[in-house]
């Protein structure tokens, strides 16, 4: 009998190899949708694989990967911004909200049994010397990579401790100044030369130009951006910032009367839960204002509603005008009612337009300025001007995190502190010495996830606090999750970092898989259009048994439940496990 030939549809395998490494654009492309907290992260953290660590209590392992991604766990699994939670697949699967990612994250650094210890290096001595000024979250980052690349690092800062914001910008009763000071030693014990109280100028830096192959400046933003009022003289009021340094370097005195706080970030918001401990319970009254809403604040729900608990105000849709002074004292502050417009500024936020006549006078005695740090770029030689990416016209002289973008969060500054060290490391060596590649493992058909519908049916423990009675100093408010509460919310993962894939050319088409799925995740296709990497971009559904031609995952509303692999006659789905990995190159192995 003569062979029959016939087109066969393309069988759509979203990674380049079925195992192993892969180091395609359709690699780096599937891992970044399959695990889209991962993607949204700014420095990359494998939250799946950390979770699941943590869901099979081994804390110091899950504390290992953080510490290799983020820097920074414990520090980062009280004060994140939280860009992972925003993106977990949960929001969009149920109504018990995101994984709780970053508490997670701070419970295996609370519960791992040894200290945090310095990672070791990828390359041996380079040969090479660098500078960082700045001792921040994006210093201390860029230090430690450099180190690992085999550069010799001197870190150089003009407080007399290191850390920056963690250390002296974000108040106590949210990050203890022990867990900043574990993770920073484990930085700095990796070799890393430290010279603190350096004034930093544009002399140091010229000098270090000289006296290094690179020099990169991560001076933050920690010049509090002054608010000018009609009738405010200079020097009555203070910047947020310089107030919180000053609570955390036990340099304010005791305050009285009335406290008024403008602004809407987090350090607005820190600022005015200081205040208020600097009041005491029987003191005046201390108030945020924001000019938009608190939807537009940067504060996470938690926090607005502890500052109520600890007796704080927040008045919104307020803009402030004026100031009375009487004897050279403040006494009040005139306010402007506001309506939120419907275009955006340059921040992406509502615009603001205010309402004629709608002046109000609100007493205050002390008024703390929280709208803002800037840079202090008189610290850079004469002439110097940025070029691109983290470079600058000056050849060896780079900046990075709120220096670089302006004042964001420690997040982003981690982030951007790795980027800047592989970018000096390529002007030091010449080559690229470390890549980005999706490690491929296939699991067991029997092993799966573990994981079954009813871990999404639990309401996950709220994180508890300290008595809002009791917050006289300065005891941490969030007091950490307890064991059974860590083991419900990992349970809640969804493992994003499973791939489950049907190949097509198994597939008898018998639906089962559909039917047993607790979610729509499993469809059957007329069409499956991908780009030119080869990853899913738009597809075309049926109902119709004789039009389809795949039975497809839809990775974005896989549970990873591991029903359909269970119920296939034939063996057509597999479940692998994808894990984003670094890549070494030029002598540091593979």
């Amino acid at each position: 009998m003569p062979e029959i030939s016939y087109d066969k549809a393309v069988n759509p395998l979203e990674t380049s190899v079925f195992e192993g490494c892969g180091e395609a654009a359709l690699d780096l492309k599937t891992i970044a949708r399959d695990v889209p907290c991962q993607h949204a992260c700014p420095a990359k953290t494998a939250v799946p694989e950390y979770i699941r660590l943590i869901a099979e209590g081994r804390p110091d392992e899950a504390y290992r990967i953080n510490q290799e991604d983020n820097v920074f766990p414990g520090v980062l699994g009280r004060i994140c911004t939280r860009p992972c939670q925003s993106a977990c697949r949960h929001e969009h699967t149920n109504t018990r909200g995101p994984v709780a990612i970053c508490h997670l994250k701070r419970g295996a650094a609370d519960g791992k049994k040894r200290k945090a210890v310095p990672l070791p290096a990828w390359f041996g001595p380079s040969g090479h010397r660098v500078a960082v000024v700045g001792g921040g979250p994006a210093g201390l980052t860029v230090a430690r990579e450099l180190k690992r690349y085999g550069h010799d690092v001197t870190l150089y800062d003009h407080d007399e401790v290191l850390g920056g914001v963690m250390s002296l910008g974000i108040p106590v009763f949210r990050l203890p100044r022990q867990v900043v000071a574990e993770e920073v030693a484990a930085i700095i014990d990796s070799g890393i030369e430290v010279e603190l109280n350096r004034d930093i100028d544009a002399a140091l830096l010229a000098r270090l130009g000289e006296d290094n192959d690179a020099v990169v400046v991560a001076a933050g933003a920690g010049r509090s951006i002054k608010l000018e009022l009609q009738g405010l003289p200079a020097g009555v009021g203070i910047g947020g910032y310089d107030f919180i340094k000053d609570f955390n370097m036990g340099r304010l005195r005791k305050l009285k009367g009335d406290i008024l706080v403008i602004g809407g970030g987090f350090t607005a918001i820190d600022c005015a839960r200081a205040a208020r401990r600097q009041l005491g319970p029987e003191g005046g009254n201390c108030s945020v204002m924001y000019r938009r809403t608190e939807a537009q604040m940067s504060a996470t729900a938690d926090e607005l509603v502890e500052i109520r608990r600890e007796g704080c105000g927040i008045e919104t849709l307020v803009s402030s005008l004026s100031a009375r002074m009487k004897n050279g004292k403040l006494q009040a502050v005139t306010f402007i009612r506001n309506a939120l417009g419907e275009a955006c500024d340059s921040s992406g936020k509502p615009s603001i337009t205010p309402i004629p006549g709608s002046e109000f006078e609100v007493p205050c005695n002390h008024l703390i300025m929280a709208i803002g740090q800037e840079r202090v770029m008189e610290i850079l030689p004469p002439g110097t001007r940025f070029t691109a990416a983290h470079q600058s016209s000056r050849k060896g002289l780079f900046r990075t995190g709120d220096f670089h973008y302006g004042s964001q969060d420690v997040i982003h500054a981690v982030a951007d502190g790795k980027e800047v060290a592989a970018e000096v490391d390529l002007f030091l060596t010449g080559e690229v010495r470390k890549t980005k590649r999706v490690k491929i493992a296939l699991e067991s058909r029997d092993e799966g996830t573990d994981r079954v519908r009813d871990h999404d049916l639990t309401d996950p423990p709220e994180m508890p606090v300290h008595p809002a009675t009791d917050r006289r100093g300065n005891e941490e408010v969030e007091t950490g999750f307890g064991p059974a509460a860590i083991d419900t919310h990992a349970w809640r993962c969804y493992l994003c970092n499973h791939k489950l894939e049907i190949d097509q050319d198994k597939c008898i088409h018998c639906d089962w898989c559909i039917r047993v799925s607790p979610r729509r995740c499993i469809l059957k296709l007329a069409e499956l259009e991908l780009d030119s990497d080869g990853a899913p971009a738009s597809w075309t559904e049926t109902a119709e048994s004789d039009e389809a031609t795949y039975i497809w995952i839809n990775s974005d509303e896989c549970i990873r439940c591991g029903n359909c692999i269970r119920i296939c006659p034939v063996q057509a789905i597999s479940m692998r496990k994808l894990k984003l990995e670094d890549k070494l190159c030029g002598g540091g192995g593979d």
